[in-house]
């Protein structure tokens, strides 16, 4: 049996657990808005307390209630970062407002003023991974920020390789070839599997090179979406990774 592998992984939400780092994003939209109200936080918070499930998140509010009609606007968002920049844009934000507040959310990041955790048990995972695994994170969020929160997720030496400012999911496919190509496993794309929490950005242009996907779902998942296994939580899926990467789990 092989252990020759690639594990691609996500940041936020599959390595950095918490809402925290959303809401901070939200919140400095509004403050780009002048927002007395804090109208994209209150949105936003509330589609992450209900796990993007728009029937749960209307729960107790009246339809003269601006959140019940934010929640309208942002239902279908694939995660907590597009439904605040979706609302932003509709309340009249430009782009370059909504980068700003991105931007400001990731120095809160590196200033420690974000609280995140790490799945349980996550460094020992990584560690337990065979020789010739090959373990990637790669992620949308610029370095700033990034580098500060793996550190102070106790993971600064448990990964082989970050890739920051990835553009997912437009970019994932070349940095995916890539990976297989010095690895050598051109020929082998199920050798490579990619484990996040958003399906169009994380997995379903790993899927469509013949990689294996590994699917966090906690938001709703995108009719058509078929990972290779899934789980609500990236735990679940230790033993099933574990089996994969040395060669002992079915692949698909």
């Amino acid at each position: 049996m092989t252990s020759a592998c690639v594990l691609v992984f996500d940041f936020d939400g599959t390595v950095s657990l918490g809402d925290e780092p959303v809401v901070a994003y939200a919140r400095h939209l509004d403050e780009e808005a002048g927002s007395a109200t804090g109208l994209i936080t209150r949105v936003v918070s509330r589609f992450l307390q209900c796990d993007g499930r728009l029937d749960r998140a209307l729960e107790g509010l009246t339809d003269a209630d601006p959140v019940f009609l934010g929640l309208h606007v942002i239902d279908g968002a694939i995660d907590g970062y597009a439904a605040a920049a979706r609302l932003a844009t509709l309340i009249g934000l430009q782009q370059a407002q909504i980068d700003a507040a991105y931007t400001a959310s990731r120095a809160d990041l590196a200033d420690g003023l974000i609280s995140t955790r790490a799945p349980e048990g996550f460094a020992s995972f990584l560690a337990a991974f065979p020789p010739g695994a090959h373990r990637v994170l790669v992620s949308n969020s610029p370095a700033n920020g990034l580098i500060e929160q793996i550190d102070k997720l106790g993971l600064t030496r448990s990964f082989d390789e970050v890739v920051t400012s990835a553009n997912k999911p437009a970019g994932l496919p070349a940095i995916l070839e890539r990976l297989l190509a010095e690895h050598g496993l051109a020929d082998a794309p199920d050798r490579l599997l990619s484990v996040g929490d958003i399906w169009v950005n994380d997995l379903a242009p790993a899927a469509q090179l013949g990689a294996a996907t590994a699917l966090i779902d906690r938001m709703p998942v995108p009719e058509g979406a078929a990972p290779t296994v899934r789980a609500p939580q990236i735990e679940e899926l230790y033993p099933w990774m574990l089996d994969w990467a040395s060669g002992r789990a079915d692949r698909t």
